[in-house]
């Protein structure tokens, strides 16, 4: 067993606050669904609902003025960043969402890994961004095979990892915790 500090990158300041509290309002305003997860079944990535898993409610970014908005935040502060830590070129996102863990359905996300269907495969590294703190308790990052260390990036920090490390967002239990998600890979 692995005991210590995972393998992971934060990054501060890659959104700005304002910028922040306007995925919010996308969030509120534009419509969001429960969130499932992909399961490997008969060799297929299939997507499931199962609140002993996951509860999470997400509004995916479909808006290609806003999409460009994130890449080009992301190229100025992610993507070098991965560049010189793990000497890998990011050349795409994926799954680029604004996800909400809510206290009253005891929002969290059990302990997964990203990469592990045929249909997610090519996923190198997540990324959890916060777009809210102190409203919230409860909803930290964990990565339990490295030991018991809570993760919660400040507003609009981030915390990126390869998608192998097994990783658990902890249950909300007051308020709600908002994240922005996405999946990177390279060519």
């Amino acid at each position: 067993e692995l005991v210590g500090h995972p393998p992971v990158l934060i990054i501060p300041n890659v959104f700005e606050r304002e910028f922040c509290q306007r995925l919010i309002d996308l969030w509120e305003s534009g419509g969001n669904v429960r969130s499932g997860f992909i399961r490997k079944v008969s060799d297929e990535g299939v997507e499931m609902l199962d609140d002993t898993i996951k509860v999470r409610r997400d509004h995916n970014i479909q808006d290609p003025v806003l999409l460009k908005e994130i890449e080009l935040r992301f190229s100025r502060r992610v993507v070098p960043e991965i560049s010189k830590a793990f000497n890998f070129n990011i050349t795409n996102l994926e799954g680029i969402k604004i996800g909400c863990y809510e206290a009253e359905t005891q929002g969290h996300f059990s302990a997964h890994r990203d990469n592990t269907t045929p249909i997610t495969a090519n996923r190198r590294f997540a990324v959890t961004l916060n777009l809210n703190t102190g409203e919230y308790e409860g909803g930290h990052l964990w990565f339990p095979e490295y030991g018991s260390y809570l993760y919660r990036p400040p507003v609009g920090g981030a915390v990126v990892f390869s998608c192998s490390l097994l990783h658990e967002a902890t249950p909300i239990t007051e308020g709600r915790r908002f994240v922005f998600v996405t999946f990177m890979y390279g060519a």
